[in-house]
C-alpha cells in the first residue's frame, strides 16, 4: 500500500501534465490574448447591457428598446461576411487594434455626452450602431487570431477557451453592468468599457505571432472576396453541412430558448427572480460546454459531438415542452445552454480546422451570420409559432425537426468525412 502511494500520485501528475501540454493555455501567446480578451468581453456586455438600460430609460417603450437593440446586433449578423472578408485580405493584428481602438472612441465620446446630460434616443441609437459596426467586425478578427498564435493541433481547445470567455463575460457582465449603473451610473459604465480595451490592446502588442499563410489576392475588391468565399464554403464537402447543422440548431433549439420570459410565467408560472435563475442556468451550461471543446483532440470527435449535442437539445425541448415542474425546468434549461453552446462551438472548432487559411475569416464570419442570425429568427418563428399554438406544443414540435436534422446531418457529415479519408 505504501509503495503504491508514490506511483499513484507520479501517474495523476502525469495525467494533469499531459493535460495542460495539450491546452491551449499552455501556449504564452494564447495565454496572453486570452486574458486581454477574457476583460474586453466583459466591458463589451457591460456596454451592451447599459445601452439597453439607457434606451429604457429614456423613452419607456419596448418597441425603442429592441430598435436600439437591433441596432447593436445587426451589423454583425448583416455584415459578417464582408468583415470576415477583410479579416482574410488585411493584417489581422492591425485590424484588431482599429477595432479596439474604435470602440474605446466610442464609448468614451458616449460617457462623456451621458455626463453632460446631452444623451437622446437618437443618439443612442446611433452609438448603438457604430458599437454594432465594430463589434460585428470583432468576432471573425479575434477568431481568425487563433492561427497565428498557436499551432494547428490546438485550434479546438483554443476556439474552447475563447468561447469560455464569451460564455462567462455574458454571464457575469450583466450583473456588473447592473451595480456599475445603479452606483456611480450610464456614463461611469460607458467610461468603464473604454478602460477594459486597454489590456486587449496590450495583449497584441506583446504576443509573438506565428507566420501567416501568404495569400495572393485575385479580386481587387471586398466584394469578389466575399463571392468566392460562399462560393468556396458551398462546395465545402463538410463546411456547408456545418453551417446548416448550426444554423438548424439556432432556429430550432435557440429559437425556443429566445422565449425564456415566456416559458418562465406560461410553463413554470414564475417571475422575475425564477426568469433570472433560469437565465443563470443556461449560462452556466454554456460554460460547462465550452470547457468540454477545450479537451476535444481530433476531428471525428468533434464531427461525432456537434450533432449529438443538437440532438441532445432535441431530447431537452421535448422534456420542456412535456413538464410543469420548476426544478426540472431549470436543469432542462442548463441542459439546454450547454447542448446548444456544445453544438455551436463544436462546430466553430470543426471550421477552424476544416477551411483553408486564405478563407478563414470569411468562413468564420458564415459561422456568426449562421449561429447570432439563426437565433434571431429563431425567436421570431418560434415565437410566432407559439402565439398560434402553445409554448409547449411549439417546444415539442421543435423537439421532433430538430431530431431528424440532427440524425440526417450527423450521418451526412460522417459520411463525407469517411469519403475523405479513403480518397
Amino acid at each position: 500500500m505504501l509503495a503504491a502511494c508514490p506511483t499513484t500520485t507520479i501517474t495523476i501528475l502525469i495525467r494533469k501534465l499531459y493535460s495542460l501540454s495539450t491546452s491551449a493555455l499552455s501556449n504564452r501567446n494564447f495565454a496572453i490574448y486570452f486574458a486581454g480578451t477574457l476583460i474586453v468581453l466583459h466591458g463589451l456586455w457591460i456596454y451592451r447591457l447599459t445601452i439597453s438600460w439607457m434606451a429604457w430609460e429614456l423613452t419607456n417603450s419596448v418597441f425603442l428598446v429592441g430598435v436600439v437593440s437591433f441596432c447593436q446586433f445587426s451589423p454583425g449578423i448583416i455584415l459578417g461576411p464582408i468583415f470576415g472578408a477583410a479579416a482574410d485580405r488585411y493584417d489581422l493584428v492591425k485590424m484588431a487594434m482599429f477595432i479596439h481602438f474604435g470602440m474605446m472612441s466610442i464609448s468614451l465620446t458616449l460617457a462623456v455626452i451621458t455626463g453632460f446630460d446631452k444623451l437622446s434616443i437618437e443618439v443612442l441609437a446611433g452609438f448603438a450602431l457604430l458599437q454594432g459596426v465594430m463589434g460585428g467586425a470583432y468576432t471573425p478578427t479575434r477568431l481568425s487570431l487563433i492561427t497565428q498564435l498557436v499551432p494547428r493541433k490546438l485550434f479546438a481547445s483554443a476556439t474552447g477557451y475563447l468561447a469560455i470567455a464569451f460564455n462567462l463575460s455574458r454571464f457575469v457582465g450583466p450583473g456588473l453592468a447592473g451595480l456599475i449603473i445603479s452606483i456611480l451610473g450610464a456614463a461611469w459604465a460607458f467610461g468603464l468599457f473604454a478602460c477594459l480595451v486597454i489590456p486587449a490592446i496590450i495583449s497584441l502588442l506583446i504576443v509573438d505571432l506565428l507566420p501567416r499563410s501568404p495569400r495572393v489576392i485575385e479580386n481587387s475588391n471586398i466584394l469578389g472576396d466575399l463571392r468566392d468565399g460562399l462560393k468556396y464554403a458551398l462546395n465545402h464537402p463538410v463546411i456547408r453541412w456545418l453551417l446548416i447543422l448550426v444554423g438548424t440548431n439556432g432556429i430550432l433549439a435557440r429559437g425556443v430558448l429566445e422565449l425564456l420570459p415566456a416559458i418562465t410565467d406560461i410553463i413554470f408560472e414564475g417571475g422575475s427572480a425564477e426568469f433570472a435563475i433560469f437565465t443563470s442556468a443556461a449560462g452556466a451550461g454554456a460554460i460547462i460546454a465550452s470547457i468540454a471543446v477545450t479537451q476535444s483532440k481530433d476531428t471525428g470527435h468533434l464531427l461525432r459531438l456537434a450533432p449529438m449535442a443538437a440532438l441532445g437539445s432535441s431530447i431537452l425541448l421535448f422534456i420542456l415542452g412535456m413538464t410543469s415542474t420548476y426544478w426540472i425546468g431549470v436543469f432542462v434549461v442548463a441542459g439546454l445552454g450547454g447542448c446548444c453552446t456544445l453544438c455551436g462551438i463544436s462546430v466553430q472548432a470543426l471550421l477552424q480546422l476544416e477551411v483553408e487559411d486564405e478563407y478563414r475569416g470569411r468562413v468564420l464570419g458564415l459561422w456568426g451570420v449562421f449561429a447570432i442570425g439563426a437565433t434571431a429568427t429563431g425567436g421570431f418563428i418560434m415565437g410566432g409559432v407559439a402565439r398560434a399554438t402553445s409554448i409547449s406544443i411549439t417546444s415539442v414540435g421543435a423537439s421532433i425537426l430538430l431530431s431528424v436534422f440532427a440524425l440526417l446531418l450527423g450521418a451526412t457529415l460522417v459520411q463525407s468525412q469517411n469519403k475523405r479519408s479513403q480518397a
